[in-house]
């Protein structure tokens, strides 16, 4: 009987390990498959999303417009919207192999729409329309395109998710049934293998996250891009049209016959503050596109020695003289050029918007909450009113404009810079003693240093 017990005793743990494995070996296969085909999901919806915007169609099609006298476009276009299509095609033959039915009216409608335009810009280009007057006439808004594929990969990540959760929870009960036949002998076993396989899940769970928030900062991404793209095409043909049609008019009043020698002067003055007007226009979008599509190069980052570099900096620069508070400023994972571009344009504000006869009060803080890094500046100024909280954050915007120079894109590129890393920028429409400025940038996933100045 001792002997029989030993062997069962010793056949209980053996058989639970076994059996551990052999349902450990089918979930780790099973789970793998499924999350493959999160994999498939994402690349294939990254690749329609090339091939729709622009790096693909939306791509030539703007060249079409704006290069009327270079047909290739058009017919790269053209083949940019059948690749799409066929894309279009085999995803929802995957939503169907896990039981969904989805389709996409609103980008196959997107895609219709931009390849019949095609042949609207060849009419328009024969018609000797201007680029302005066929990009008025061909223009597509594709927001509900944008929002139909985000909505796509999220339904099916969720389905997918399900599926693991669903697999977990079978699994879940298979422990517990080995659990009660494997009596006291097996239940120490059985019990480490849930603890393990919690811990596991766990990380697994994380790893999704982690593939989740990466698929969002590439939306984000491409969204803000593919906006400062429009803003720049739109800001480059509207602005630079009225310098260069004033340069072709005074050019040829400068050049009859019959003009004097003081109108001819006068004329060629007017070219040339035309063409400065040019100049400066051009030289602010490249600094836009330069800076505005950035992609941050991420490091660990001493925001407080970062700071007290930039009030350095400023400081030098003006001749008003500043009080600066600083609060705890954490580490931040942040590209430290970019992040330098943010503060300067800041604290430069502060400065530029103070009250007359009031030395500019400047408080710089930090914190983390919720897997965010914050910061928040606040000054004495004049403050901005709450009905220009979004609009200040657009390119050439100036509210105040009356009161100083500039070029209006400081806010426009600070958003971009903050959004390029994954955060959000916003007015505190809640503070009355000036301006406050609050935005949030992510975490790094691995260990962060506690540190803070």
């Amino acid at each position: 009987m001792r002997r029989r017990f030993k062997l069962a005793l010793l056949a209980i743990p053996t058989v639970t390990l076994l059996t551990h494995a052999s349902v450990g070996l089918w979930q780790s296969n099973h789970i793998s498959k499924l999350r493959d085909q999160i994999d498939i999901v994402v690349l294939q919806t990254l690749k329609l999303e090339s091939q729709i915007g622009y790096g693909g169609m939306v791509h030539n099609f703007k060249n079409a417009v704006l290069r009327s006298d270079e047909p290739d476009y058009i017919q790269a276009a053209r083949q940019d919207g059948e690749q799409a299509l066929a894309t279009l095609d085999r995803l929802e033959t995957l939503a169907q192999t896990l039981g969904l039915v989805i389709h996409f009216p609103e980008t196959r409608n997107i895609i219709e729409a931009y390849s019949n335009n095609l042949d609207e810009i060849e009419a328009g280009v024969e018609a000797g329309l201007t680029p302005v007057e066929i990009d008025e006439l061909v223009r597509v808004d594709d927001t509900l395109a944008v929002q139909e594929i985000k909505n796509f990969q999220a339904d099916v990540i969720e389905q997918i998710n399900d599926s693991i959760d669903f697999t977990q929870m079978i699994l879940l009960l298979a422990g517990v049934l080995i659990s009660m036949i494997a009596l006291a002998g097996g239940y120490f076993i059985v019990s480490m293998s849930q603890a393990e396989q919690k811990r596991i899940n766990e990380r697994r769970r994380i790893a999704d996250m982690r593939l989740i928030d990466q698929v969002n900062l590439h939306n984000s991404d491409l969204l803000r891009v593919n906006t400062s793209l429009q803003q720049f095409a739109g800001i480059a043909a509207h602005d630079l049209t009225a310098p260069s049609r004033q340069i072709i008019s005074f050019s040829e009043l400068a050049i009859e016959e019959n003009t004097n020698q003081e109108q001819r002067q006068f004329y060629l003055q007017a070219i040339r503050q035309s063409a400065e007007k040019m100049r400066r226009l051009i030289e602010t979008l490249l600094d836009f596109a330069r800076k505005g599509f950035q992609n941050p190069k991420r490091d660990q980052v001493n925001m407080a020695s970062l700071l007290r570099e930039i009030v350095n900096e400023v400081g030098r620069d003006v001749d008003t003289p500043i009080d600066i508070q600083f609060g705890e400023l954490p580490y931040a994972f942040v590209d430290p050029q970019l992040m330098e571009r943010v503060f300067t344009n800041l604290i430069e504000n502060a400065v530029r918007y103070g009250r007359p006869d009031v030395r500019p009060k400047i408080k710089i803080d930090g914190w983390r909450r919720q897997g965010r890094t914050y910061f928040a500046i606040e000054d004495n100024g004049i403050g901005v009113d709450t009905q220009y909280a979004d609009l200040i954050f657009e390119p050439f915007k100036r509210i105040k404009a009356d009161l100083t120079d500039g070029n209006g894109i400081g806010l426009s590129l600070v958003k971009s810079i903050i959004e390029s890393h994954g955060g959000r920028i916003r007015l505190d429409t809640e503070f009355k003693d000036g301006a406050r400025f609050e935005f949030w940038l992510p975490e790094r996933l691995e260990a962060l240093k506690e540190q803070a100045a």
